[in-house]
């Protein structure tokens, strides 16, 4: 057991399989000491948990927990892409969070941050990274918040 898989059991976090991507594209690419995870949204046991507009049929706090979950899923892929080796990640670089925004929603930084508090709690100084936080006018299956990301890996 690695030691981030040992930091989600200590965070109640069980990671998900991988779920399989809903249209035709890869989830994952690798590129030399590079992991690119394609768009993630919050499912949990083949459902989609969160949907709608954010400021509309979600409050800022459940968006948090959809960006939370999205990151969740993320790690999922990212498991997947290092052959069940999350220890072989060395940081988070970046990423980017899609809020499917109500008009005159403003607040998508503090939905992302559901997803960047995660990150740095299980990933500490590692988790560090930079990131957008964008509002959208629909997503993907009307999913409430999306999230793509890069991360590095010690080769």
């Amino acid at each position: 057991m690695t030691n981030i898989i040992k930091r989600l059991e200590e965070l109640n976090i069980i990671l998900p399989k991988a779920s399989k991507p809903v249209a035709n594209y890869s989830p994952f690419t690798v590129n030399g000491d590079m992991v690119y995870v394609s768009g993630q949204i919050p499912f949990k046991n083949g459902e989609l948990i969160y949907k709608g507009k954010v400021g509309k049929d979600l409050k800022v706090e459940d968006a948090k927990k959809a960006s939370a979950l999205c990151l969740i899923n993320t790690l999922a892929v990212l498991n997947d892409a290092t052959k069940e080796n999350l220890d072989s990640v060395k940081s988070c670089i970046k990423i980017n969070v899609f809020i499917n925004s109500a008009d005159n929603f403003y607040d998508q930084p503090l939905v992302a941050d559901g997803a960047s508090d995660l990150i740095k709690e299980i990933f500490n100084e590692n988790g560090n990274h930079a990131r957008s936080a964008v509002s959208c006018s629909s997503l993907p299956i009307n999913a409430a918040v999306e999230i793509d990301s890069i991360f590095q890996l010690s080769l």
